[in-house]
Formats: structure tokens, C-alpha cells, sequence
């Protein structure tokens, strides 16, 4: 494998290797009560691959998962998932849509609107939409 490693194939990988998840997490140090946790992982057995994509972004860290022997790079920092997230948006296929949500979470979070009710509703509903619009 080269030691070079291109955005292309980063955005490929990550269309078939890779997740951006937002998690909601009850925490009442928060005003709405809910902490806000985005994130991006991506996935792979072969370490070295990720070591190349870290290098890339200049982000995340890299961990081995016994559950399912399995090394995965994740990326927490907003700023690293704002630039990350916008080069990748620019590259993906099967992900761009969602990738694009993720964007606009992002966005929302780094004007600290997550940290309202109004702004965690519209994060939700980003994040959500079908569920969120049609509760049960």
C-alpha cells in the first residue's frame, strides 16, 4: 500500500468503511438536559489504512475493538469534523445525504445552538427526520 493516501479514496472508504453519528445523551449539566455527542468513525481490519487517514486529517485517534476485531478511527473535536465533514461532502455518494445533515448538526452545534431547546429540536429533527416529525 502507498504511503500516500488521497481524498478521493478517504471519501470512498468512508462511503463503504464509515458512520457520522450523533448521539443523545440525558445529562442534566445541560440545560436542555440532553448532551449532544457528534462523531465520525470509520472502520477497517487493516490498521495501517486508518494510520493513513488519521495522518491525512491530522484527527481522531485509532482503537482496536475486541467485540468485533476490528480497529476503528474516531473524530470528536467539532472543528476537526467541520473541515472533515466538508471535504467528504464534496466526494461521497452513498453518504453525501446524510453526510449533509450531519453538516448542518455541526454548524448548529458549533453556534452553541444545541445548547437550547429550540436550536436540540432542530438538531433532532435533522438528525431524524423521519421519526422526529411523526412521533409515535
Amino acid at each position: 500500500m502507498r504511503d500516500v493516501i488521497t481524498f478521493d479514496y478517504i471519501a470512498g472508504f468512508f462511503d463503504g468503511e464509515g458512520s457520522c453519528i450523533v448521539r443523545f445523551k440525558k445529562d442534566q449539566r445541560y440545560g436542555t438536559g440532553i448532551q449532544v455527542s457528534p462523531w465520525i468513525n470509520i472502520t477497517s481490519s487493516n490498521r495501517k489504512v486508518l494510520e493513513l487517514i488519521r495522518s491525512k486529517f491530522n484527527a481522531g485517534k485509532i482503537y482496536f475493538h475486541k467485540r468485533d476485531k476490528l480497529w476503528h478511527l474516531n473524530i470528536y473535536a467539532i472543528d476537526d469534523l467541520l473541515k472533515i465533514t466538508s471535504l467528504l461532502l464534496k466526494k461521497t455518494i452513498i453518504k453525501k445525504k446524510k453526510l449533509g445533515r450531519f453538516l448542518k448538526i455541526l454548524k448548529l452545534m458549533k453556534n452553541k445552538e444545541h445548547l437550547t431547546p429550540k436550536g436540540l429540536e432542530k438538531i433532532k429533527m435533522l438528525w431524524h427526520p423521519e421519526t422526529e416529525a411523526n412521533p409515535p
